[in-house]
C-alpha cells in the first residue's frame, strides 16, 4: 500500500469499525485452546449465566437440544427482549473465538456479543435457520476479563442456542490458505545493491530466504509505462524505469513458480502508484474516451496475461486494478458509475478469455462498510463477473484490532456472496527509519504503529500479530488468500534510495519488512508467522 500523498491520514480516520459476520462456512479445524465457558450447553440450567431483560424470555428446556439434554431458549407471549451473558476472567491478551450454534425461526433482531473485553464491542447477527447453524464471533481481548452471550428482542418466533464455545486462538503449524507477499521489487533491489540473507547470515535470493518459511503466495504490480512522470498537486513523480513492468513480472513470476509459489497479478492500469486517491491514467491512454479506454484495457489485460502464460506461468489470482474504491482510469463510480463498472467488464472479460482458470480480485482499501456495500450493489447492477473480494486490513490505517479486521471481512463476505482476500497487511518490527533523517509512512502519518492491541513494533511483536492474524483470517473459512505488503523492503541510503518509492524518493516502509537494518538485510523472527500460524 503506497501512500506516499498525505491524505490518508484523513481516509484512515474515516473508516468505520465493521463487526458483523454471518454463518461459519466450512473451513480449515482451528488451532484453539481449551473452552473458557462454564456450563456451555445449559445441561447445569442457567448455572454460570445471567439473564437480563423481559422476565422469563430466556430461560433453558430440555426440547430438541443440539447436544446433551438442555438448551438456551429466548421466547415470550409478548413482545420480549432478553440477553444472556457470561463473564469470564482471568484473561491473557489475544484472539479469541466465541461460537455457539443457534436456531432462529425469525426473530425481529438477535446475535452474540462481546464487550468489556478491553477492545471495541463485537457483535454479530444470528441467520435465520429452522435447523442448528454454528456461528462465529472474533474477539480480541485486551483485559483480564470479557463478558460474551447472545442477545434477542421480538414479539414473533423464537431461537434456541447451545453449546457456546470461548477460546483462545493458539497458532499451530499453519495450512492451506495461501500466504505471502508482495516481491515486486524483488529485481530492482538486487540490482541497486540490496543482500538478503536468512537468520543464520547465509545471503540468497530472498524467494530462497522466503519460500522455506510456508511463504507461498507471491504478489507481484505490472504498471504499463514505469518511467513515465505523473504530476499531482503541482508535483512530478516517476517509477524507475525498466522494473514494475511486464518484462519485470514475467522474470519474477518465473522464479517465484520454481520455488513453488502462488502467483497474484496486480494490473494497476497506470504508469504509476494507485490508491484511492490517485488513478492516473498511463500516458499513452491520455486523452482516450470511453470506447477506447476498454478496448485498451482489455488488449493490455489479455497481452500481460498471455506474456506469463507463454513463460509457464498461470496466476492463481489476478487484481483489475489497485485500491478502486471510487476511481479507475480517471472514470469515477458516482458521476459515472456505468463507464467505471464497464472499465472493470472489459477488464474481467479478458481474464476469462485469457486465463479462465485464474480467479479475479477486486481490490478496494480499508474496510467501511458504507463503501463496501455501496461498491458490491453497484457491481451487481452493472453485472461485473468477479470472484473474489479483496481488502486492505492494516492495524495502524485503520487502527482495528484482530477482531474488528476478521469480523469485517466475514461480513463482506456475508454481503458480497464473494471469498475474501487480504490483498493487504503488514505490522512493523521497529518504530523508527533505517537512516538516522528519515521518517516511515507510519511516523509521518502520525499512525499508531501497531495499533489498539500494542503487540509492540519490535520483532516478537510483528511475530506474535502475524501469527494471530493468519491463524483467525484462515479460521473464519471465508478468507482465500492473504497477502503481505512490503515483506521485502530495504532501505539502502539516508534520504533519497535508488530503489525508493520514487526516483529520487526514501523507501518508507522498511519498518514493516521481514529484513533488518545489517548488511546484508537479515530475516527476522517474524517471517516465521508464515509456517506456524
Amino acid at each position: 500500500m503506497r501512500r506516499p500523498l498525505r491524505w490518508t491520514a484523513a481516509l484512515a480516520a474515516a473508516c468505520l469499525a465493521a463487526a458483523l459476520t454471518s454463518p461459519l462456512q466450512p473451513g480449515p479445524a482451528a488451532a484453539a485452546g481449551p473452552n473458557l465457558l462454564a456450563n456451555p450447553g445449559f445441561e447445569s440450567g442457567s448455572t454460570g449465566w445471567t439473564h437480563t431483560g423481559t422476565s422469563g424470555a430466556a430461560f433453558v428446556q430440555t426440547s430438541s437440544p443440539h447436544s446433551g439434554t438442555s438448551n438456551l431458549a429466548h421466547y415470550s407471549g409478548s413482545a420480549w427482549t432478553a440477553n444472556t451473558v457470561q463473564t469470564v476472567t482471568g484473561l491473557t491478551k489475544g484472539t479469541y473465538t466465541f461460537t455457539a450454534w443457534t436456531r432462529n425461526w425469525g426473530v425481529t433482531g438477535a446475535g452474540l456479543q462481546a464487550y468489556n473485553c478491553g477492545d471495541a464491542t463485537q457483535s454479530l447477527d444470528l441467520p435465520v435457520s429452522s435447523t442448528w447453524v454454528k456461528v462465529s464471533l472474533a474477539v480480541s481481548v485486551l483485559s483480564t476479563s470479557c463478558t460474551v452471550g447472545i442477545w434477542s428482542n421480538s414479539s414473533t418466533s423464537s431461537l434456541v442456542a447451545d453449546d457456546f464455545s470461548f477460546t483462545r486462538i493458539t497458532p499451530g503449524n499453519g495450512g492451506t490458505m495461501p500466504v505471502g507477499g508482495d516481491i515486486t521489487y524483488r529485481r530492482l533491489n538486487a540490482a541497486v545493491g540490496a543482500r538478503y540473507a536468512d537468520a543464520n547470515g547465509n545471503v540468497k535470493d530472498v524467494l530462497d530466504v522466503l519460500a522455506p518459511k510456508g511463504f507461498n503466495l507471491a504478489r507481484i504490480r505490472i504498471y504499463n509505462q514505469p518511467g513515465n512522470p505523473v504530476t499531482y498537486n503541482g508535483a512530478t513523480y516517476r517509477l524507475q524505469s525498466g522494473y514494475q513492468d511486464l518484462a519485470d513480472a514475467v522474470q519474477n513470476a518465473k522464479a517465484a513458480k520454481a520455488r513453488g509459489m502462488k502467483t497474484f497479478i496486480s494490473l494497476h492500469y497506470s504508469d504509476f502508484w494507485t490508491n484511492p486517491g490517485l488513478q492516473a491514467r498511463p500516458a499513452a491512454w491520455a486523452g482516450y474516451n470511453q470506447t477506447q479506454l476498454e478496448n485498451a484495457v482489455y488488449a493490455f489485460t489479455v497481452g500481460a496475461l498471455t506474456q506469463l502464460k507463454a513463460n509457464g506461468v498461470t496466476p492463481e489470482y489476478v487484481s483489475i486494478g489497485n485500491e478502486i474504491n471510487n476511481l479507475l482510469l480517471e472514470v469515477d463510480r458516482f458521476t459515472s458509475p456505468a463507464n467505471y463498472y464497464r472499465l472493470l467488464k472489459s477488464a474481467s472479460a479478458a481474464v476469462r478469455a485469457t486465463s479462465p482458470t485464474s480467479k479475479i480480485a477486486i481490490h478496494l482499501t480499508t474496510p467501511d462498510k458504507w463503501l463496501y456495500s455501496d461498491w458490491v450493489a453497484g457491481a451487481v447492477t452493472n453485472g461485473l463477473d468477479y470472484d473474489v473480494l479483496g481488502v486492505s486490513a492494516y492495524p495502524f490505517w485503520t487502527n482495528m484490532s484482530i477482531a474488528s479486521l476478521v469480523n469485517f471481512a466475514s461480513w463482506a463476505n456475508a454481503m458480497s456472496g464473494k471469498r475474501i482476500m487480504i490483498c493487504e497487511v503488514g505490522h512493523p518490527w521497529t518504530l523508527t527509519a533505517r537512516g538516522a533523517g528519515e521518517q516511515t509512512l507510519i511516523q509521518g502519518n502520525g499512525l499508531d504503529a501497531d495499533g489498539p492491541e500494542n503487540y509492540g513494533a519490535t520483532p516478537t511483536g510483528q511475530l506474535t500479530y502475524m501469527r494471530e492474524y493468519l491463524r483467525a483470517m484462515s479460521d473464519t473459512g471465508k478468507v482465500d488468500a492473504v497477502s503481505y505488503w512490503d515483506p521485502i523492503s530495504v532501505d539502502l541510503a539516508n534520504g533519497a534510495d535508488p530503489n525508493g518509492w520514487v526516483v529520487g524518493g526514501d523507501n518508507e516502509v522498511e519498518d514493516t519488512s521481514f529484513f533488518d537494518y545489517g548488511s546484508p538485510s537479515k530475516a527476522l523472527p517474524g517471517l516465521g508467522a508464515f509456517n506456524t500460524w
